[in-house]
């Protein structure tokens, strides 16, 4: 979302909102429903509850327009603030228990690793071979169960971080975590994405490429 809507497009938008522009509100709908939906999906897992979420977060973004302030960060991170909030809200109201992971305890992770990203598309172009185009599909499913089998906090720092490109401190502020713990939550959602890919043949180098 962040990075397919311009910030001061959405903050224009969003000082029109607060003085209550319905027809601002109904443009920054159709500008930021679909990343908040792309985003919540990999908390709730349902379709209705995605749509019932992304309700929740658009009634607050009308009700609390006037609360955003760009000296205290960007608007993007303050708008997934709102929406994991509402996404960890509605697993609440279906009575599902928020996953916990073991490894969110403190542990020191350098700042400078090299981080992979795992945007399945990318690892095939349009010139490939037959033989890589169907591995791409292979890898494609691969992916998609692998991400299935991550928690609710790893798959949204994974989320946040290569698709949104939040930062580390974004991601704690949105996550209303500390800073460590989104540096573990990374490491170890990783790990795990490349323990899962092994299982189906497929290893994850440090580069970041896609082998069998």
């Amino acid at each position: 979302m962040g990075n397919l809507v311009d910030e001061t497009v959405g903050q224009t938008l969003l000082k029109r909102i607060a003085a209550n522009d319905r027809k601002a509100f109904e443009e920054f709908y159709y500008l930021y429903a679909e990343g908040f939906g792309r985003f919540l999906m990999k908390m709730l897992k349902h379709r209705e509850w995605v749509d019932e979420a992304v309700n929740d977060v658009m009634l607050a973004i009308w009700q609390m327009a006037d609360r955003y302030d760009p000296e205290k960060g960007r608007l993007s991170t303050w708008l997934f603030g709102i929406a994991h909030n509402k996404g960890l809200k509605l697993l609440e109201r279906n009575g599902r228990c928020r996953e916990e992971s073991l490894e969110d305890s403190a542990v020191e992770i350098d700042n400078n690793e090299n981080m992979v990203d795992y945007t399945y598309g990318s690892f095939i172009t349009a010139n490939s071979e037959p033989e890589r185009v169907v591995m791409g599909w292979e890898l494609g499913d691969a992916m998609s169960w692998a991400f299935s089998k991550l928690s609710t906090d790893h798959l949204a720092v994974i989320e946040l971080c290569f698709r949104e490109d939040c930062s580390y401190q974004e991601i704690a502020d949105i996550m209303d975590c500390p800073l460590n713990t989104v540096k573990t939550r990374l490491f170890h959602a990783r790990k795990r994405l490349a323990e899962l890919l092994a299982r189906k043949g497929f290893t994850l180098p440090e580069q970041g490429k896609v082998t069998v």
